[in-house]
């Protein structure tokens, strides 16, 4: 898929700028693991969707074009490394997405309905 350490170098680089703080992303059999600090999730006890929306999109433009997705699961942290919520994103979803099969707002639901906060 990818060179590990670039990759997570280039998300965490387009990311920072927008308060989303990478700890990990760790390249797996079908997809991705990654792990990051929210200020909002951190300040407002919840899981903000347009960050989801943020990491989602950054690993979209960091792969070509014709890429056909992977499976994404995200876990959200406050700045003490305390988890405050989860959410996934399947690669059926994205390939589906790239293919016209799936709109933007409806992708968009499938992966807001995944968001678990931590108890």
């Amino acid at each position: 898929m990818t060179d590990d350490e670039d990759f997570e170098f280039r998300v965490e680089s387009r990311l920072t700028s927008h308060g989303v703080y990478v700890d990990e992303v760790v390249e797996r059999e079908g997809g991705y693991a990654v792990t990051y600090e929210s200020i909002s999730a951190d300040s407002e006890g919840v899981v903000p969707h347009r960050e989801v929306g943020r990491v989602i999109n950054v690993f979209r433009d960091l792969h070509d074009e014709d890429w056909s997705g992977a499976d994404i699961d995200a876990v959200v942290t406050d700045f003490e490394g305390e988890e405050r919520g989860r959410w996934h994103v399947e690669a059926a979803w994205l390939d589906r997405l790239h293919n016209g099969d799936l709109t933007e707002v409806e992708f968009s639901e499938k992966v807001v309905e995944t968001i678990e906060l931590a108890e």
